[in-house]
């Protein structure tokens, strides 16, 4: 009998009406996570830009005041913290253009968006503070060494320095809160700069006093110094988490609590080449899973959702994954018959392959020699024989090319296999083959059913039908099968069958209590085929389809 390859719907319904379902229900949660995501990102946007620019109004402020006082009272310490607050300012003008430019989607020059300007916003804002903490260092020092200049101190620059810190450390914590918030790290510099500003200012403020009770005047240059060497020292952090980012370092151990939680999930046999990259608030991860070849593309695509959904539940929410599946050879699992079928796929004009069979092949050398057998004892020698369904349109000498190169193939992959004898046969055109169903009279179906009744075990015969497909008949019925008719009368099927039944009755005594009219499906099909060669003989059927049920 010919037989048709199924298509992936057929073989799989209930996973193929599942992944649909699933798909719809995917499709809609991604509607409203995108409108979610929408407009959480608008109110971010929004938050930072106010932050922003509040933080350049307040620098200006501060810059200004410190410059006016650090004119008319000589002292370094104010002037660098005029130069820092003038900094601020230029830094939260960056941070607000790279706020502004990071809200763009990703576009064909940019894949992953634009996130990474806040990144380089930020490393500017770090460079900027160590130009000034050089530019302060050099002038305390010269200030120590070279020249000797007595600030003027009065009640006005305390006012100013206190003022100042103040407005910093209420803008540092504002601009933290929104930094951590959502992950900005131009915002963060912007914090860093109103930090450092709040604790110079401190110094300075100590500096002056000193000056001011003590009278000794480098005292105002000593905390400069000490006010360049902490801004350099708070700048190291946020500098070396920026180059982080901008050079795509994975966040510490990521990799490994990815690999952790995927490994021994269901159907995967190893992962590898995680890789894990920040771009601004966003993660994306991509990372390759190895599952057994003899797998359905559907299969394998769920296997790769699931993984990708694991990990954003338990490890990176809202991150971007994509999970590359490679499929690969699996000795544990994978049969002779699973290999020779994946070889079959990578021959387009063979359809389909069925009644594939194996046999062991024994040579006198074999059985004479001891030694042969001792050498190959993991070598068995193998005789494979299988129909194989080709194009009807083909010529007969291409389909004979195309064959001959499937076994050769098979031998190369399957060494043991070292004789393959193919039967060619057509393939089916599923949309010309649909047959006509046609009524037949009484008496004709009357002799199909005492057929099927003859057969030792069948109880009962209904549902038959016939259908003539190219005018050739095709008998289809369904016979229920009662053990209890096999236990009483079927003597002869019972010794045909002697040694499956010897093992098979392990299973059948254990299963003895709850099913004890239970049958194996071995004894059902054997008189299922009974049954069919009966009616291909008595009605001249060219194919007869038998459908069997347990009588309850």
């Amino acid at each position: 009998m010919v037989k048709r390859k199924k298509s992936r719907d057929e073989l799989f319904p209930k996973d193929n009406a599942q992944s649909n379902n699933n798909i719809d229900e995917h499709d809609t949660k991604n509607i409203v996570d995108t409108d979610e995501q929408a407009s959480d990102q608008k109110k971010a946007y929004r938050e930072k830009i106010q932050i922003a620019i509040s933080s350049i109004i307040a620098s200006s402020a501060l810059t200004i005041s410190k410059f006016i006082i650090a004119i008319f009272t000589n002292s370094l310490g104010l002037l660098s913290e005029g130069m820092h607050s003038g900094l601020d300012v230029f830094a939260a003008s960056m941070t607000l253009y790279a706020i502004r430019i990071s809200r763009k989607p990703p576009d064909i020059d940019h894949n992953y968006g634009h996130a990474k300007f806040e990144s380089l916003a930020s490393l500017g804002a770090v460079l900027l503070l160590f130009v000034v903490a050089g530019w302060i260092l050099y002038e305390g020092f010269e200030r120590i060494f070279l020249k000797h200049v007595n600030p003027e101190v009065t009640l006005l620059s305390f006012g100013v320095l206190i003022a100042s810190i103040i407005v910093d450390y209420w803008r540092s914590r504002a601009l933290y809160r929104v930094a951590n918030k959502y992950g900005s790290q131009a915002i963060e510099a912007d914090a860093l700069h109103f930090r450092v500003d709040m604790l110079t200012s401190s110094v300075v403020l100590v500096g002056l006093a000193v000056v001011f009770l003590f009278q000794i005047p480098n005292a105002d240059a000593y905390a400069a110094i000490a006010v360049a060497i902490l801004i350099v020292y708070t700048s190291l952090g946020l500098g070396r988490r920026t180059l982080d980012v901008l050079l795509d370092k994975a966040p510490k151990g990521i990799q490994g609590q990815i690999h952790e939680s995927i490994t021994g999930f269901e159907g995967i046999q190893k992962a590898h080449s995680i890789r894990v990259r920040k771009v601004g608030q966003d993660t994306f991860v991509d990372l390759h899973i190895e599952v057994p070849r003899t797998f359905t593309h559907d299969k394998a695509h769920r296997i790769a959702t699931n993984v990708e959904n694991k990990i954003k539940n338990e490890l990176l929410p809202n991150c971007d994954i994509v999970v590359h599946v490679d499929a690969v050879e699996d000795n544990m699992s994978e049969t002779i018959k699973d290999k020779i079928r994946l070889i079959a796929e990578d021959f387009p004009t063979i359809k389909n392959i069925h009644s594939i069979y194996i046999s062991n092949v024994v040579s006198e050398t074999d059985i004479d020699t001891e030694q042969n057998k001792n050498s190959e004892k993991h070598f068995r020698p193998l005789h494979l024989y299988l129909d194989v369904q080709m194009d009807d349109k083909l010529g007969f000498k291409i389909a004979h090319s195309v064959v001959d190169k499937f076994e050769k193939k098979i031998k190369t992959e399957i060494p043991n296999i070292i004789r393959v004898t193919t039967h060619i046969e057509t393939d089916l055109d599923v949309e010309s083959s649909v047959g006509q169903e046609e009524f037949a009279d009484e008496h004709f179906l009357d002799i199909i059913k005492e057929t099927a009744m003859s057969v030792m075990g069948v109880s009962d015969c209904n549902d038959i039908s016939l259908v003539y497909v190219k005018g050739e008949l095709h008998i289809t019925l369904t016979i229920k099968i009662n053990p209890n008719h096999i236990k009483t009368g079927t003597d002869d099927l019972v010794n045909s069958k002697t040694s499956s039944n010897e093992s098979s009755s392990i299973i059948d005594d254990d299963h003895s209590d709850d099913q004890p009219n239970d049958i194996s499906v071995e004894k059902a099909h054997s008189i299922s085929t009974q049954v069919q060669n009966l009616l291909l003989q008595s009605t001249k059927a060219s194919r007869v389809i038998v459908h069997a049920e347990p009588d309850e």
